[in-house]
C-alpha cells in the first residue's frame, strides 16, 4: 500500500499537500515537532485523518519503526530567515534535515522528495533570464543569503548521498507561494503592506509567486509518479514587483500609497548596508533580493504532473479573501 509522509505537515505548503492526499485517497503522515501545535491547528478538518508522528527531521531515532508501510517522504519542512544574523540553526535544519531525510527514505525503501526553492537557480540581475531544470545554481548571487545557499547546500549533498544509499531522490523548486490557509501569514507580507496602506518603496526587482493548492495537487503526482524525472519545476506568473503590487491593489480593492515610491536597483544597493544601523529599513538580505528578478520555466512539469498554475489573479483573490476572513475572526477571539 502507498504511504506518504510530510515533513512540515503544520506548514502552509504541508497542510495542503495533507489535504491533497486525502482528496485522492492516500494514506498520510505527519511528521510534527509538536503535538500541541497540530492538535490546536483548527483546520485539521481539512486533511482527512492523517497519521500524526511527533519528531523532527533533525533526530532520527525511532523514526522508521513507526512509518512503516511508507513508499514516499515528501519533506516540505524548511527554515526560512533571509537574513544573515544569527543563522547556524537554519542552515543546519535545512541541510543536515534534508540529509537525514536521505537516510530515513533508504531505512524505508522509499523515494523521497525534496521540496527546495525555484530561488537555488532562477535569481538573476536580469528580467529576460529563465531557468529549466538542466540551469546551473546561481550561486554567485545567491551566496551571501544564507537561507538560499542552505537550500542550494542541501540539494546538492542531498543528491551525492542519495546516490551513495541508491535513493530514488525528486527536488521540486516552486517559487514564492500565496494562496488561501496561510495561517502564519508568512508569504502574505507583500500583500498586507498594500492592505494596510505600508508601503513606502517599490523595488524594481521581480515577484514571481504560484498558487500552494496547484503545487500541492503536483507534489502528490510527484509521490506517485511511474518513474519520475530527478528535478521539476513549478513556475507561475513572474514579473516586476510594481506589477504584482498593482494587481493586489487592483484586487483588494486597496490603492497604493500615493507616497510608495519605485527604486531604483542600485539605490536599492545603497540601501543595504544602511539598514545594518537604521531600524526602520529591512534586513539588508531583503533588500538585496529586492533588486533581482525571479525566472523560472519548466520542461518536464506540463507533460509529467499536468501542471498549469491556475491564473494569478484568482489566487490572489482567494489568498486576500482568505487573510480578511482570518483578520476576522483574529478580531472577534481577542
Amino acid at each position: 500500500m502507498t504511504g506518504v509522509l510530510v515533513t512540515g505537515g503544520t506548514g502552509f505548503l504541508g497542510r495542503h499537500v495533507l489535504g491533497e492526499l486525502a482528496r485522492v485517497g492516500v494514506p498520510a503522515s505527519a511528521l510534527v515537532r509538536s503535538p500541541q501545535t497540530w492538535t490546536a491547528a483548527d483546520w485539521r478538518d481539512e486533511v482527512g485523518d492523517p497519521r500524526v508522528v511527533a519528531g523532527s527531521p533533525l533526530q532520527l531515532d525511532g523514526l522508521a519503526d513507526q512509518l512503516t508501510g511508507t513508499t514516499t517522504i515528501l519533506h516540505a519542512a524548511a527554515a526560512v530567515r533571509h537574513t544573515r544574523a544569527e543563522v547556524q540553526d537554519m542552515v543546519e535544519f535545512n541541510v543536515n534535515g534534508t540529509l537525514n531525510m536521505v537516510r530515513l527514505a533508504a531505512r524505508l525503501g522509499a523515494r523521497l522528495v525534496f521540496v527546495s526553492t525555484s530561488g537555488t537557480v532562477g535569481c538573476y540581475r536580469s528580467p529576460d533570464v529563465l531557468a529549466d531544470e538542466d540551469s546551473p545554481y546561481a550561486e554567485k548571487v545567491i551566496r551571501r543569503w544564507p537561507y538560499y545557499a542552505s537550500k542550494m547546500q542541501a540539494e546538492i549533498r542531498a543528491r551525492a548521498l542519495a546516490r551513495s544509499y541508491d535513493v530514488e531522490l525528486v527536488i521540486v523548486r516552486p517559487p514564492v507561494l500565496l494562496g488561501p490557509g496561510d495561517h502564519r501569514h508568512r508569504s502574505l507580507k507583500h500583500i498586507t503592506r498594500v492592505l494596510d496602506s505600508e508601503l513606502p518603496l517599490i523595488p524594481r526587482g521581480g515577484m514571481h509567486f504560484t498558487d500552494v493548492r496547484d503545487v500541492a495537487e503536483a507534489l502528490v503526482r510527484v509521490s506517485l509518479l511511474e518513474g519520475p524525472k530527478p528535478i521539476y519545476h513549478l513556475p507561475g506568473h513572474q514579473g516586476p514587483m510594481r506589477e504584482f503590487l498593482a494587481m493586489v491593489s487592483e484586487v483588494a480593492g486597496v490603492p497604493i500609497s500615493p507616497k510608495a515610491r519605485d527604486v531604483a536597483n542600485w539605490k536599492l544597493a545603497c540601501l543595504a548596508p544602511l539598514a545594518r544601523v537604521v531600524p526602520a529599513l529591512s534586513d539588508p538580505v531583503l533588500i538585496e533580493m529586492a533588486a533581482c528578478h525571479w525566472g523560472m520555466t519548466s520542461l518536464h512539469s506540463a507533460r509529467d504532473l499536468g501542471y498549469q498554475p491556475r491564473p494569478a489573479r484568482q489566487t490572489l483573490v482567494d489568498a486576500i479573501e482568505w487573510l480578511r476572513a482570518d483578520r476576522s475572526r483574529s478580531l472577534r477571539t481577542t
